[in-house]
């Protein structure tokens, strides 16, 4: 910890490295209007070159003088039509010829002014020059602009997923023997609306197999399954949900699919992708406030903010490892670019994730469908503004923080003298990287990073970690240039240093977390407008304005994100509970009650049961946010309970061919993570430890604590679909494929297991191979196996041609193991 301090403290000392020329580029760099993104520079697609500098500059600066409800000088500049038509003066483009264009000549302002106050950038007048001589591109050239001011209309806040949170009335029928409580009341309602009926009850085989997966993930043992099959209480379900959400595997398997969302992953992606030692922690604080059933609103909160609450405790501190699940690059030396792709992911990823809508659709223009201004995402960017990424602390409450404080310093007090003579020897090698590593960086970064810490501001911190991690990361250690003698040195202060061991605090486990500046904060700005446009200040979206929703003064309070969870969880927020009651209803049923479940806007699909999706929404937030009363509803109704054989499948499948009125069951194969996970059940061989450090892929802990790569992942898991980590998957994709069963048939891991489970019957003496067949079906399929599999089971374990006997009997009996554990019945859930 002290080399790696030190390493820092080499970097953060540093004396000016060519200061008056970087402060020059600065000061020059200040002056210049206008920006030209890189991402929007390596572009040559006409249509984006539009999209990214035309159609903002129009929204922005022409519109609202030249628009649909207002046209000075009979010129509207809202459409292409309009443009080729032009106004008083005549045609505003000729397209191929800008020369001919009078819109450019008013740009630059040459005769004709506009803007009448100002004029744009150079920049920006290169953008619609090389617009206009490539054809004036408009993508959907019929599409109408809207200026500001009137982009989000009554009708766009008449869009249900906008509407306020309503407490429908509960259905009643005079004829429902089959409702178990209100969910199902509406579900029926649907059904009979539509001359369908609803399946039967599953078999409780088929049922105690559904729930197990469905709430752990992993299958039940023959055990598990005869307790309940035996339990005669009445209320013997009930207890059966109460005993599973107990279980620690219900927290388990609920945090993938959260980490889903999230994408979460444990390296860097790009090229290197290496590996985060200290990832897992934000996986295990997913883990256990599932287990504990935090409150949606507090696991918001905590995500979004954790560093910034009252409440004492270390699991904020990772919980907001959220806000560090992007994708980082190591060699990245645009660095003004690169924390700008990091804070808009986080800010694309919040969208999608809390709010059900697809805000990165407006950070070049106005979203195209969903009433989303290109200023809407901006302001939810400005909470973001003042983040840092911090790598310096530890896992503790901060009682423990000031207990580890206090103690490290009796350790510094002590070893002053020791660490400044090491200091003293190390001090010239790590500046000579130092020198090198900034060297690499743009002047403006290199400016940036020269400015004293104490008075940077949140950019300019920002630059200055990014500059500082490479340093750490990047290249070979300095100290391994010793010389020999400052080697001798060393050597003989560092076994000096030892001696005070015994001074230290004990370590904690390290984080990656964040905190926000606490200096001057950076202004929020909308690419390509021009510099001294007006700052963008944090805020919501346009189209929720006119609801009692709380806001901050996010602006003032110096905690932004807290501001914006607690407008996220507001209970008259429309989006928050719908969103979240809608996946955790898709997990149980394989489909949302909105079956875009990351996008609630016109691009995405209306609820198949408005009335059910609020209703369950307010009680979400009348049973306290609680993700374990919202199973219990669910997992109690009939509807849940349905067999996935409906006597009238016939009849009913042209009615409802996707099952959206929910008259049956849904049939869904494993996760990948279950797979693996069910396979290890069966053959006896799963660690079922909670937490700790990820493992190796050949471990057998459950498929959660396997090193996520993102470039690389487990075979097993990569071929059943596994999420990538490199953006939000709120609905995972299923494929079937020849390599898939190829796999399942030549893989060694299924290979291994299915020898695994044949020694594991083995051990158990099963006094006739009939018992030993039907033990072997009951521990993968969670049944016993039917006269002709068994028959035909016996026959084939008996037939042998081989003169070793018993290793041809055992090979038989690994092979039918491995049958089982490839079969459809096995993958599969009903």
């Amino acid at each position: 910890m002290s080399r790696y301090n030190s390493r820092l403290n080499a970097v953060t000392t540093r004396g000016p490295i060519r200061l008056e020329l970087a402060m020059a580029c600065l000061l020059i760099a200040t002056a210049l209007t206008g920006h030209v993104s890189q991402v929007g520079a390596q572009q040559s697609d006409d249509g984006r070159l539009f999209e990214t500098h035309i159609r903002p500059v129009l929204v922005e600066r022409c519109v609202k003088c030249h628009g649909q409800s207002k046209h000075e000088s009979n010129l509207r500049l809202d459409s292409r039509e309009a443009m080729l038509k032009g106004g008083d003066s005549g045609a505003s483009i000729v397209t191929g010829s800008p020369e001919k264009s009078l819109l450019l000549d008013a740009i630059r302002h040459n005769g004709l002014e506009m803007p009448p106050n100002e004029q744009l950038p150079d920049e920006t007048i290169g953008h619609f020059s090389k617009w206009i001589a490539g054809g004036a591109a408009w993508p959907q050239a019929q599409a109408q602009l809207r200026s500001v001011e009137v982009s989000v209309t009554d009708k766009d806040r008449q869009w249900w997923a906008f509407q306020p949170l309503r407490r429908p009335t509960v259905p009643s029928s005079d004829h429902d023997d089959w409702s178990a409580n209100p969910i199902d009341r509406f579900v029926l309602k649907r059904l009979q609306d539509a001359g369908i009926t609803p399946s039967p009850q599953a078999d409780k085989t088929k049922l105690v197999r559904r729930i197990y997966l469905d709430l752990l993930g992993l299958p039940p043992t023959p055990e598990q399954i005869d307790a309940f099959l035996s339990d005669q209480r009445p209320d013997a379900w009930e207890h059966l949900v109460e005993q599973l959400l107990a279980d620690p595997g219900y927290g388990e398997h609920w945090a993938r699919f959260w980490l889903d969302l999230v994408r979460y992953a444990e390296s860097d992606g790009w090229k290197a992708d290496d590996y985060r030692p200290h990832a897992w922690q934000y996986r295990d604080y997913v883990v256990r406030a599932f287990n504990e059933d935090v409150s949606y609103a507090d696991f918001v909160r905590q995500q979004l903010a954790g560093d910034q609450l009252s409440s004492d405790s270390a699991g904020n501190l990772a919980a907001v490892g959220f806000l560090r699940l992007g994708i980082y690059e190591y060699n990245q030396r645009n660095a003004k670019q690169h924390w700008k792709d990091i804070v808009d992911e986080i800010t694309d990823v919040t969208g999608d994730v809390f709010l059900g809508m697809g805000m990165a659709c407006a950070r070049c223009h106005d979203h195209k469908f969903d009433p989303i201004l290109r200023r809407d995402y901006y302001r939810l960017r400005a909470f973001f503004e003042p983040l840092l990424w911090r790598d310096d602390q530890v896992l503790t409450t901060r009682s423990q923080r000031v207990e580890f404080e206090r103690q490290q310093q009796i350790w510094l007090d002590a070893t002053r003298e020791i660490r400044e003579q090491i200091d003293a020897i190390q001090q010239p090698y790590m500046q000579r990287k130092a020198d090198q590593t900034v060297d690499k960086f743009p002047l403006e970064i290199q400016a940036a990073y020269a400015v004293a810490a104490e008075q940077r501001s949140s950019w300019q911190q920002q630059m200055a970690y990014l500059v500082e991690r490479q340093f750490v990361e990047e290249g070979s250690d300095p100290l391994a240039k010793l010389k020999d003698d400052d080697k001798d040195k060393l050597r003989g202060l560092e076994r000096a240093l030892k001696e005070f061991d015994h001074l230290k605090p004990n370590p904690y486990p390290p984080l990656m977390t964040v905190a926000d500046h606490t200096g001057h904060i950076s202004p929020t700005t909308i690419p390509d407008l021009p510099e001294d446009s007006d700052p963008i200040a944090p805020g919501y979206p346009c189209v929720l304005d006119e609801l009692p929703i709380h806001r901050g003064d996010a602006t003032s309070s110096g905690r932004r994100r807290q501001d914006l969870a607690e407008w996220i969880v507001s209970p008259d927020n429309p989006l928050t509970t719908r969103v979240i009651v809608n996946r955790v209803w898709q997990q149980h049923f394989d489909r949302g009650l909105v079956a875009t479940p990351n996008d609630f806007g016109r691009l995405g699909e209306i609820p198949s049961h408005p009335d059910l999706l609020d209703w369950l929404a307010t009680e979400f937030i009348a049973r306290g946010w609680s993700f374990k009363e919202l199973h219990r509803m669910i997992l109690t109704s009939s509807t849940w309970r349905q067999s996935a054989q409906h006597p009238q499948a016939v009849e009913t499948e042209p009615v409802d061919p996707e099952n959206r009125w929910l008259w049956r069951a849904p049939v869904r194969r494993m996760t990948a993570e279950q797979v693996n996970d069910a396979v290890l059940v069966a053959s006896g061989q799963l660690d079922r430890t909670v937490g700790g450090p990820s493992v190796d892929g050949d471990s057998r802990r459950r498929a959660l604590y396997i090193k996520r790569y993102r470039n690389t992942k487990p075979e097993l898991l990569e071929q059943f679909d596994v999420a990538n980590g490199l953006k939000s998957v709120p609905q995972r994709d299923r494929t079937t494929t020849p390599t898939q069963s190829l796999l399942m048939l030549n893989g060694s891991f299924l290979l291994s297991q299915a020898a695994h489970l044949a020694d594991r019957i083995d051990g158990e003496n099963c006094p006739s191979i009939e018992q030993w067949i039907t033990r072997a079906f009951w521990i993968a399929w969670g049944r016993e196996p039917a006269s002709d599999d068994l028959q035909a089971a016996v026959q084939y374990l008996q037939t042998t041609s081989d003169a070793n006997v018993d290793a041809s009997q055992r090979e038989k009996r690994v092979d039918l193991c491995h049958v089982l554990l490839t079969a459809n019945e096995f993958l599969y859930v009903d």
